[in-house]
């Protein structure tokens, strides 16, 4: 099974055409971690079965021998070098039965999620499991009846229970109320969190067509957008005091403490630029630092930094802020951050004030802006 790759692999269990080595799996429980560790006794467990070896009085649970924490090496598994190994299908089964794509690890999620028909799928009629690619001509010979549970009519279509998709839509509702008052108030954010909110907000969205009782002038729906994958790689930076800042003429907004997002540790700027005594542009600076993961991740930077101006009900208001610097690992800005010495930053282009202030994104004082590595 893996863990730590992004939600598409995560708790799935990866068929590798060759086996992988012992190195990159758990030897106590078998997962394949983005990050394990070595014990000096040369055994690899994952970081939950480390922990609990610690706390069982820091001893390996394969032969015994002691250790400590300090004696335990990190061996990162970089999703790239994940990514050009070769495997087959979820649909292919131990015997080689089902789908028989073979192919490298990062072509996988396209072939599954779009083009594999080896998926099982329940008939209509008999309620059976067919192949997807079969299911037409087995629904031609099926004689199976229908549920006719208020679900699907007799004839296999759709019909929706009017009041089960008002009750979902606004149990999904709160939940959206909830990830936004966790991210407004905790500005650290998280990328679990953002993943959730992502979700929440495609499927309410859906459902709040269903749902007879809300009106579809309700505006109380309160959103926060970022640009990010499924997987969620993305946080939420709030700065606070815009007013103030404009008032005293300061150039410089900066977060309050560095924030971390996939291991990286990071801290962001407002950069104001006036004209004739008002703000007329603002650009962002990006700048990576010394962090408590900095042994683990990959060095020099080579993610893909992009950022977004955040409205907090309409994403139709949300700004792209343009970056010209791509990871570009000769970039000093892109280098391991070494502790006492000044790092290079990065420098997004301007964007317009005014157009800030049309989009209404200043809200109660404070500018979010998202930050995400893809």
């Amino acid at each position: 099974r893996m863990t730590g790759f992004g939600d598409f692999l995560e708790w799935r269990t990866l068929r590798f055409v060759e086996p992988l080595p012992k190195i990159r799996v758990c030897r106590l429980c078998g997962v394949v971690a983005s990050v394990v560790r070595l014990l000096p006794c040369t055994h690899v467990l994952c970081e939950v079965c480390e922990s609990q070896a610690i706390d069982a009085g820091g001893q390996c649970p394969i032969e015994g021998a002691s250790f400590l924490g300090e004696d335990v090496q990190s061996l990162p598994f970089a999703m790239r070098d994940l990514g050009e190994r070769k495997v087959r299908c979820f649909n292919c089964t131990d015997d080689n039965v089902g789908c028989t794509f073979t192919g490298k690890m990062t072509e996988l999620e396209q072939h599954f999620v779009v083009d594999c028909l080896y998926g099982w799928v329940l008939c209509s009629k008999c309620e059976g499991q067919v192949v997807r690619k079969n299911i037409f001509k087995h629904y031609q010979k099926c004689k199976g009846i229908g549920l006719g549970s208020g679900y699907k009519s007799s004839d296999g279509r759709v019909s929706f229970d009017m009041t089960e998709a008002g009750r979902l839509a606004a149990a999904l509702r709160d939940i959206r109320e909830g990830l936004k008052g966790a991210l407004l108030n905790d500005p650290t954010g998280d990328a679990k969190i953002a993943a959730l909110q992502h979700k929440a907000n495609t499927l309410a969205s859906f459902l709040d067509a269903l749902d007879p009782q809300r009106s579809p002038t309700d505006t109380s729906l309160h959103r926060i957008s970022w640009s990010s994958k499924e997987s969620g790689m993305a946080t939420l930076c709030k700065f606070q005091g815009v007013d103030s800042m404009r008032k005293a003429h300061e150039p410089l907004l900066t977060l309050e403490q560095p924030r971390m997002l996939q291991g990286y540790t990071f801290t962001l700027s407002c950069k104001f630029e006036r004209s004739w005594n008002k703000i007329a542009n603002v650009a962002f600076i990006f700048t990576l630092c010394v962090g408590d993961k900095d042994d683990v991740v990959d060095w020099p930077f080579a993610k893909q930094l992009k950022l977004k101006i955040t409205h907090v009900k309409k994403d139709v208001n949300d700004i792209q802020v343009p970056i010209k610097a791509s990871a570009d690992p000769e970039l000093d800005c892109f280098k391991r951050p070494e502790p006492d010495v000044p790092q290079n930053a990065v420098l997004t282009e301007k964007v317009s004030w005014k157009l800030i202030e049309k989009n209404d994104l200043v809200y109660n004082d404070c500018l979010f802006v998202a930050v995400a590595f893809e």
